[in-house]
């Protein structure tokens, strides 16, 4: 499509979160002063997508089609009421604004003046982005915090990998035998190869071929030297957590012993 063309092709994108909704923001009422503005301007609009829902949602029927006909290079401009009539989270609406400016697509806000294209409507979006960001990081503060509890609670309820030698089972961190079993040999052994008069190197070959005599894996493979090391040097099998500078005690079964633990630290 030409560009001067497709600057002109327009699609309306309103919204309301209920069919109750008051007469002066409802679908007919937004989609009226849309057609009307779009008129005004000389814009032609391909269609008016709307939609009845929450608009704490970010994911909607309705902001998927229009960002398919954006991708598919067929509009030029969106138009909507107001920017808090389509979404009720700044996050949500940065998003979508930051996509628009990605694919050089306007947005218009029809009852707040503002055009993205404009300095004061880039301006007054971008301040909108501003707080979005600004959202974000309270956010991500607030995640962080939780989890920080938690690591003081000895708590590791987390949604990454659990530690080798332990599951997850019902969202609890259980010991799982097979895998404990090799964390326990992987101890014990380089507690005895530690008295012999061998370089790190030579002891951690011999350790490799030890595991892999007594057909242990981690994770499905053979053991390495990194595996190993990880091993031997992470303190959760002897009931300490970590997280970012914090060191605390974890309400979960150990595995190794403390004087076990230490006497490893330098094979």
């Amino acid at each position: 499509m030409n560009n001067d063309v497709k600057n002109k092709v327009s699609v309306g994108l309103v919204r309301v979160s209920s069919h109750t909704q008051d007469n002066n923001s409802s679908l007919q009422f937004q989609e009226e002063k849309i057609l009307q503005y779009a008129k005004l301007h000389d814009l032609e609009i391909l269609k008016v997508v709307g939609e009845v829902c929450s608009g704490s949602l970010e994911t909607r029927d309705s902001i998927e089609e229009v960002k398919d006909l954006v991708r598919d290079n067929k509009i030029g401009v969106v138009v909507i009421w107001k920017s808090d009539r389509c979404f009720r989270s700044m996050l949500h609406f940065s998003r979508f604004y930051e996509f628009l400016k990605k694919h050089n697509v306007e947005l218009r806000s029809v009852s707040e003046g503002l055009s993205s294209f404009s300095k004061n409507g880039s301006m007054l979006f971008g301040i909108m982005c501003s707080i979005a960001q600004y959202e974000r990081e309270l956010i991500t503060e607030r995640m962080m915090n939780g989890k920080i509890t938690k690591v003081k609670n000895g708590d590791r309820k987390i949604g990454g990998k659990s530690v080798y030698g332990y599951k997850v089972e019902d969202g609890e961190i259980v010991v799982d035998k097979d895998s404990a079993e090799a964390v326990k040999f992987i101890f014990k052994k380089a507690n005895e190869l530690q008295k012999q008069n061998l370089t790190k190197t030579k002891k951690t070959q011999k350790l490799l071929k030890s595991l892999k005599r007594k057909n242990f894996q981690f994770n499905g493979h053979d053991f390495t030297n990194r595996n190993v090391k990880s091993i031997l040097s992470n303190s959760f099998y002897v009931g300490e957590m970590k997280y970012s500078d914090i060191v605390t005690k974890h309400n979960h079964e150990t595995l190794i012993s403390k004087r076990l633990f230490n006497s490893v630290q330098y094979v």
